[in-house]
């Protein structure tokens, strides 16, 4: 439960509170948007840009519209930006400070080559670019660590792509039916109990370094997401990859060597949507690797009841991000301060 000798800024609270942050974004984004009619008019592709907790949901989209839109999504990651970017472009700048200088400098390149724009922040440069062009944007509320922003960002950023055109509204419909479902586990998944699958994972890899594998795709970003949540939440130094290119590499790193073997967990995330051959690779990796890794363990749920594969989408995050939380609190570790990052800032 919360501890707050070691989580003095609450970050229990921000977890506690993803799903009415998905709930609320519904009125936020009437009240605190401004998307023109016309703005998917002449479109070619689509460019989000965005760095750490502010590039997740882009990443997550780039997935999500891969088999609903004609045109490419695009994530951008740094400060330059492809040279394909034009006029037809629908460059969405994600920054939750709105001071990312990464994403700053790419909007404005991506500016200078006439693209079409929507900012998604809470105020800073961004913001201030935003109205100086008069270009759109989603506003999202303050106050939150850009990380645990997830179901505010992931939210908006749906609604949007719905009101584009991109997104179906009977997509938007099976969602609001099931966000029940995404409360539920939030609860089960806030307990420190042996018998809750949070806690139990914690205890197993918080004083180990996690390898985490998922299928290429949306499952393969959730887990990226995980270890990003691991590394800053619980700093723990953790990995991931995706399944089948790993079969092609990262295999043959697992010999008998004693310290991979003690030190290291594989965490593999399952579910019963990936492609046969691909739960197929991950049952024969696992053989492979019995007598040469100590501790392996599968994340798979039974959300086959749920309607809505984004509402199944985000219970997998807000296990994964409980999961990092409560590996914190066994290391006695703040998970909300990230002063390697801070130092970092100060010192550009």
């Amino acid at each position: 439960m919360y501890d707050p000798k070691i989580d003095p800024s609450n970050m229990c609270k921000s977890i506690s509170e993803f799903p009415n942050h998905v709930q609320n974004s519904f009125d936020f984004f009437d009240k605190n948007s401004s998307i023109s009619e016309n703005i998917n008019n002449s479109i070619n592709n689509v460019l989000i840009l965005g760095m750490g907790g502010s590039a997740i949901t882009g990443l997550l989209f780039k997935e999500i519209l891969a088999d609903k839109l004609d045109i490419p999504v695009n994530v951008n990651q740094g400060y330059t930006i492809p040279k394909w970017v034009n006029k037809s472009t629908l460059v969405i700048a994600c920054s939750y400070s709105g001071n990312t200088e990464e994403t700053i400098a790419g909007l404005e390149n991506c500016k200078s080559k006439k693209s079409k724009i929507i900012g998604f922040t809470t105020g800073g440069k961004l913001y201030d670019f935003i109205k100086k062009n008069d270009d759109d944007y989603v506003l999202m509320p303050k106050g939150l660590q850009p990380r645990a922003a997830l179901g505010y960002s992931f939210t908006l950023m749906l609604i949007m792509f719905n009101k584009l055109g991109f997104i179906n509204n009977s997509i938007i419909k099976d969602f609001q039916n099931n966000l029940d479902e995404l409360s539920k586990h939030n609860h089960i998944f806030s307990y420190q109990k042996e018998n809750n699958i949070s806690y139990k994972i914690a205890k197993e890899i918080y004083n180990k370094n996690p390898l985490i594998y998922a299928e290429d795709g949306i499952f393969g970003i959730i887990g990226y997401r995980f270890k990003c949540q691991l590394v800053e939440n619980s700093k723990i130094l953790a990995f991931n990859n995706f399944i089948p290119e790993m079969n092609h590499n990262e295999i043959e790193a697992y010999t008998k060597d004693v310290n991979v073997k003690n030190n290291f967990i594989v965490i593999w995330i399952n579910s019963d949507d990936y492609h046969h051959r691909n739960k197929k690779r991950i049952d024969i990796v696992k053989t492979i690797w019995s007598n040469k890794i100590n501790n392996q363990l599968e994340i798979n749920l039974d959300l086959n009841a749920i309607k809505s594969s984004l509402i199944k989408y985000l219970i997998y995050i807000n296990l994964m991000d409980w999961i990092s939380y409560h590996a914190a609190i066994l290391r006695q570790i703040d998970p909300s301060i990230i002063p390697n990052i801070n130092e970092l800032k100060k010192s550009l």
